[in-house]
């Protein structure tokens, strides 16, 4: 409320007691039977359904036809539309349940990779089972501390981190977050983003591209972590190709140094609370070895 002011603070929190919209993500070589639903604009393989039917009980969903992924989150497709996304080494840093890796899986294609790692074995079994469901047979799924990973130094040329938060965009999603939310958890989740990102930095080669998102609201863990992730990686950034975003799909578009921010309001999209920013590596001199 106080970093969005009181008007658009109370839009927020009745937004926040209505309804959620369903929303998936299609297979791209499999067919779908709402492959004619109404469209998410900045996802191409996106689709809003008009109720949210079982879908445990649907058969295509266990073949892999298509993925329950929230709407907001799916604009990382946008953020990686004017990459050169084929072929390439993708790491998914935080990936399970796997709604991200699939994406990323998806636009790697057959001579891509992704490497998904979940640090949880159980998180990661689920992010396992997903993946095969998937089945584009592209995707390492590992189980590991991010100081690990980072010994693939500059080994990545995309890197993603959907980083742990305190959940304050799945308030509307999944009331239980709002029971778990406290100032305190917010401040501990920033800490821990922030060692995420520079072990995450490490594994990206020069010229790569860094993605980073919440399913928050908050400045502490959005602008805040990457503010101080610019003062530790001062003269290694440098801004990404600018991502046009149409005003009419209601994101919320800034800047933190060298980072574009995107931020998703459920009061102005048709989706989740959702935070993404996207940077990158500087190509030649600088970067830490």
């Amino acid at each position: 409320m106080a970093e969005l002011g009181p008007e658009e603070g109370r839009a927020l929190c009745e937004a926040l007691e209505g309804p959620a919209p369903t929303s998936v993500r299609l297979h791209p070589q499999r067919p779908c039977r709402w492959s004619g639903a109404e469209a998410i604009p900045w996802s191409p393989a996106g689709r809003y359904l008009t109720e949210r039917p079982s879908f445990t009980l649907d058969p295509a969903f266990h073949a892999g036809a298509y993925y329950v992924q929230e709407a907001s989150s799916q604009f990382l497709a946008h953020v990686l539309a004017g990459e050169e996304v084929a072929g390439k080494r993708i790491l998914d840093l935080c990936a399970a349940p796997g709604g991200k890796t699939t994406l990323y899986a998806s636009l790697a294609g057959s001579d891509g990779l992704v490497v998904a790692n979940e640090v949880n074995r159980q998180r990661a079994a689920v992010l396992a089972d997903n993946v095969r469901k998937w089945g584009l047979g592209n995707v390492a799924v590992t189980v590991n501390e991010p100081a690990q990973i980072a010994v693939l130094e500059g080994w990545f040329d995309i890197v993603a981190v959907d980083a742990p938060c305190s959940g304050e965009g799945m308030f509307r999603k999944t009331p239980e977050a709002r029971d778990e939310w406290s100032e305190n958890n917010v401040k501990i989740c920033a800490v821990r983003q922030a060692e995420i990102l520079r072990e995450a930095w490490k594994t990206l080669r020069p010229g790569g591209l860094l993605l980073y998102s919440t399913c928050t609201f908050n400045f502490t863990e959005n602008e805040g972590v990457l503010r101080d992730f610019s003062v530790w990686a001062a003269g290694e950034t440098e801004p990404a190709e600018r991502i046009a975003v149409d005003p009419a799909w209601g994101v919320v578009c800034g800047a933190e140094g060298d980072f574009q921010t995107f931020r998703f309001y459920p009061h102005k999209v048709e989706g989740e609370g959702f935070f993404a920013a996207a940077v990158r590596k500087r190509a030649a001199g600088g970067e830490r070895r």
